[in-house]
């Protein structure tokens, strides 16, 4: 057999175990979200955005057992990263679904740290795929919003209602301020917009909310910035192409 089948295998048996430990626990994530929610946590809906990124895993692992020549490379590269990534999903789950808001806060972070390795081997790997790196672009974008969130409702479910004399809604805005600078120095470095969409989803679902006016407002700027860099990322793949 070859290796990118043996790959694809590994990969497609720790998918399964991610998506049915989802699978079992979906309805209770969003009960426990929902409860004592920070202030920066998007609208319900933002979360459907996991059937996207699920999906396109699955397609990237299928595509595993077709590559051939130079781009069997991508997959070798990440043949530990991908199963590990997997795990810390269905713990970080687990953790969250339990209550353990510390502990699903520990797990996150390292969740975000394996998909920021699994985006720059990706990225360095002059072999790879127009397909290969858009699961992970919206993957990381999701989870980079997901870590913030998770760390605020951390500190809200603890009653921490300030920090270094910052109240919640000013940590609020100044982590609004905080990921659209990231999103915009992001996409401008790798020239990628879909990640800075992700943001953008997170944004309005967050503006949707009808909240504070000063929140309102600094995620309103946001969207605008983010989007109008969207454009410009997007514009500057397309020339330099002709």
């Amino acid at each position: 057999m070859k290796i990118s089948k043996r790959i694809a295998i590994v990969n497609l048996i720790f998918f399964a175990l991610m998506i049915a430990i989802n699978y079992s626990a979906r309805s209770n994530v969003g009960v426990i979200a929902n409860e004592k929610s920070a202030l920066i946590q998007p609208a319900a809906y933002a979360f459907s955005i996991w059937s996207l990124i699920y999906l396109l895993l699955f397609l990237w692992i299928i595509k595993g057992f077709f590559v051939h020549g130079k781009q069997v490379s991508v997959y070798i590269d990440l043949q530990v990263l991908i199963p590990v990534n997997f795990l810390l999903n269905g713990a970080w789950i687990l953790a969250f679904t339990q209550q353990k808001i510390l502990l699903s806060t520990v797990i996150i972070l390292l969740l975000l740290l394996s998909l920021i390795l699994i985006y720059r081997k990706i990225k360095k790997n002059v072999n790879r795929g127009l397909f290969d790196i858009v699961p992970f672009s919206i993957y990381l974008g999701w989870i980079s919003i997901a870590s913030i969130v998770n760390v605020f409702t951390y500190f809200v479910r603890n009653d921490v209602i300030s920090f270094l004399g910052i109240e919640e809604l000013g940590w609020t805005v100044i982590i609004l301020i905080f990921g659209c600078a990231l999103a915009v120095s992001f996409s401008l470095i790798n020239q990628d917009a879909l990640y800075t969409l992700v943001f953008i989803w997170s944004y309005i679902a967050i503006y949707v909310k009808d909240q504070e006016e000063i929140i309102n407002l600094v995620t309103l700027i946001s969207i605008i910035i983010m989007s109008v860099t969207v454009l410009y990322v997007v514009i500057s793949k397309v020339t330099k192409k002709r």
